[in-house]
């Protein structure tokens, strides 16, 4: 395989304690250090190996089929915990928050590989560290760029008295890629993400969020039956309850249109609903449509039973919010999601969500939190049903009572995981 100049500087200079490829998605930064990471664990001093990603799921999608597939050996199934490659156990263990500490105390490792290292705790990275503890002991860890403030860059890469190494990667440095998929690539982004992931800059997340959204996201002439609902809800009590309704198109822009919402605030009607009454409502806002599934904040337990006793297709809502953000910013700069002009209040509320300019001087990307309800339903519906931000969900393939089977726990596919296949060797 074809390897650019600075895949081959990447590998020969991976020799300090820490080693990181950092820049832009696709642009050869997994390929590279996977390949050092299989040296390593030949030829490195012994002892056992760690793969750390922001979960099980992410680790075996990001590393191990390429991993496996480059060995030619079998992939690991998802539920294995550890394996063994050229003498020695390499352990595979899911971060996705500060409690993962405790899964990793007490080990001793000579080598450790870090998938989305800007995603992992800073308490689960200081552990790490302390626990390659073998003389000659390395990490090597990939990750796009966050805010300019993150732990990753200001305590690490940019200390120039620690034993590291890192590279700066760009669309350039990857010679798989052909020019009509850079362009596209770089269509599907704008804005902050665009510096991110496109130019690979340490951006500052500032200003609004949904910074692409323009006149073109929005739409007055009827259009189509789409191929199927979906409807996003956000539940409060003492805050507002909303719920947009998608009707989605997967295979003819635009793909995702927001058609209707539904809005109810507490605090301006002067009381809160009970959770059948917003059921009725639930119930009118859908009307004669047929929803294949409607996704919910996981935390609206009494809700999320009444709607269920209601015969209605409930699911849990993936609630990972910047990815959920990533996700929905890009189908908005490609203009695959528009919304309805009588939609009035997301319409309002989109363009005013803007990022929380104190967590950004912490190293922090948060959203204020004001008026953001019906983005985090509209977020809740579009992430959790096309996860890797295109358009091949298996729920659209699903009926109704395939989909409350699911609900039901009858079908044993896990659905947070059944939209994951693929991704990318990047």
């Amino acid at each position: 395989m074809t390897t650019s100049p600075k895949q081959n500087q990447s590998f020969a200079e991976a020799t300090h304690r820490f080693n990181i490829w950092v820049g832009a998605v696709s642009s050869g930064k997994t390929f590279s250090s996977i390949e050092r990471f299989i040296y390593d664990l030949k030829h490195g001093p012994p002892g056992e190996a760690m793969i750390i990603g922001v979960n099980r799921t992410a680790i075996q999608r990001n590393i191990l089929t390429h991993l496996y597939g480059r060995l030619g050996f079998p992939v690991p199934t998802e539920k294995t915990q550890k394996s063994q490659l050229y003498g020695r156990i390499v352990w595979f263990v899911g971060a996705p928050d500060v409690s993962a500490v405790s899964t990793i105390q007490g080990s001793t490792l000579a080598l450790a590989y870090v998938d989305e290292a800007t995603n992992i705790p800073h308490a689960f990275w200081k552990m790490l560290e302390s626990r390659l503890r073998v003389p000659g002991a390395k990490l090597l860890a990939t990750c796009n760029p966050d805010g300019p403030a993150h732990w990753l860059k200001k305590e690490y890469i940019d200390k120039k008295e620690l034993d590291l190494v890192s590279w700066q990667f760009s669309l350039e440095d990857n010679p798989t890629l052909d020019d009509a998929y850079k362009q596209q690539l770089k269509a599907s982004y704008s804005g902050l993400w665009y510096k991110r992931y496109i130019e690979g800059a340490w951006a500052l997340a500032h200003g609004a969020v949904y910074d692409n959204y323009d006149d073109d996201n929005e739409y007055e002439n009827p259009m189509p039956n789409p191929s199927y609902y979906i409807v996003g809800i956000d539940y409060g009590t003492t805050n507002a309850t909303a719920a947009v309704l998608c009707a989605i198109t997967p295979n003819k822009w635009p793909q995702i249109r927001v058609e209707a919402e539904y809005y109810y605030d507490s605090a301006v009607k002067g009381r809160s609903k009970s959770d059948a009454e917003l059921v009725r409502d639930i119930r009118d806002f859908i009307g004669y449509k047929t929803v294949n599934a409607i996704y919910i904040d996981p935390a609206a337990a009494s809700l999320k039973i009444a709607l269920r006793q209601a015969d209605l297709p409930v699911l849990d809502a993936n609630n990972d919010v910047l990815p959920g953000i990533k996700t929905v910013g890009k189908f908005i700069g490609g203009k695959n999601l528009v919304i309805h002009k009588s939609c009035k209040i997301i319409r309002e509320h989109i363009q005013s969500y803007a990022w929380d300019p104190k967590a950004a001087d912490r190293g922090e990307d948060k959203p204020i939190k004001h008026n953001d309800h019906i983005c985090d339903a509209l977020r809740y519906c579009v992430y959790t049903a096309f996860p890797q931000g295109e358009f091949d969900s298996p729920d659209s393939q699903l009926t109704v009572e395939q989909m409350r089977r699911k609900i039901n726990g009858n079908d044993g596919w896990d659905y947070m995981t059944a939209g994951l296949g693929g991704g990318g060797y990047m």
